[in-house]
């Protein structure tokens, strides 16, 4: 590990204690913020625990948890303190497998497997609670996330004929949602990951602590069985059975989502070799966020990099030039 850490930096116990704990309480008291504030609280406790150390980190946030947990107790105030809890410990996890060095394929599948985990327990107990099967507690949770939607964007300045075009079609939209709620999870635990680990390595970059196995990131390649997988999920679409349909076409967003990675880390390494300006890097992500359907070619990009290698061209262009 090459290291050059600032001194300022590596803060007291107490000082640590405060500022997990102001965030922490921030994501359960704040409206909207704190929604923000939950989706990064795992990269601040990743670059904290690389920093400040580990244990010191963990005790900081245990005890930052607890005294909301109490609190909220005390006010009967319905904290979201499941999620905090389990962003909490997948920045921590994040943190404990850099420290060991650990390859960046387990640094982002183990905190998204214990996030996946979470979030199946949850709807486990909680069906369990409400004596249902967790798939229809699952339905439940999507349709009145679709209802929430629509009353929001009636009150957007969205045409009248789109909102219509959502309330006429609600219940195909929960079924499709619900269809793939598996892929959902999946892709989105492991994009939560994948975002507070960039971030938090950025940051730690900037700060001068480096860790070689984070710098080859952009290097990543899917395994190459990986893509067999896509072919038969997809080709499975073909045959008209409800069940072989839910799973191939969750496998196969799936798989989607891990090209779609690679992609990214092809386009990275290209903005990398040709020293692409900042702001023109974050602006074509931003719009990749924006227009999903431009997701479509950097999946292809990371699809066909098995036989394509584009940056090994890259390389070979920049050595031309």
């Amino acid at each position: 590990m090459e290291k050059s850490r600032t001194t300022f930096l590596d803060i007291s116990f107490l000082k640590l204690l405060f500022f997990v704990a102001a965030l922490v309480f921030a994501v359960a008291f704040v409206p909207f913020v704190g929604s923000v504030f939950l989706v990064l609280l795992p990269m601040v406790l990743f670059f904290n625990g690389t920093v400040n150390g580990h244990f010191k980190t963990t005790i900081a946030f245990l005890i930052s948890f607890l005294m909301l947990f109490f609190i909220s107790a005390l006010l009967h105030f319905d904290a979201p303190v499941v999620a905090i809890f389990t962003m909490g410990m997948a920045g921590l996890l994040i943190a404990q497998l850099t420290l060991k060095n650990r390859s960046v394929e387990k640094i982002i599948i183990y905190p998204s497997l214990f996030i996946i985990a979470a979030i199946c327990v949850f709807f486990i107990y909680g069906a369990s609670v409400l004596s249902m099967n967790p798939w229809q507690l699952v339905g439940k949770y999507i349709a009145e996330a679709v209802e929430e939607n629509i009353k929001i964007y009636s009150h957007l300045p969205f045409k009248t004929e789109d909102i219509n075009f959502f309330k006429d079609n609600k219940q195909n939209i929960i079924n499709g949602l619900t269809e793939i709620f598996p892929a959902m999870v999946v892709i989105t635990a492991t994009l939560v990951v994948w975002a507070n680990f960039l971030l938090g390595k950025r940051i730690l970059g900037r700060n001068g602590i480096i860790w070689p196995q984070l710098t080859a990131l952009v290097a990543w390649k899917a395994p190459e069985f990986i893509v067999w997988i896509f072919i038969i999920s997809g080709g499975l679409f073909f045959i008209q059975n409800k069940d072989i349909t839910f799973y191939s076409s969750n496998i196969f967003l799936v798989t989607c989502f891990v090209y779609l990675l690679q992609g990214l880390a092809i386009v990275s390494f290209f903005f990398q070799s040709k020293n692409i300006p900042l702001f023109l890097r974050y602006l074509f992500y931003f719009l990749i966020a924006v227009q999903q359907f431009l997701m479509i070619p950097i999946v292809a990009i990371g699809l066909f990099d098995i036989w394509v290698d584009f940056r090994k061209y890259f390389q070979k262009d920049q050595a031309t030039t």
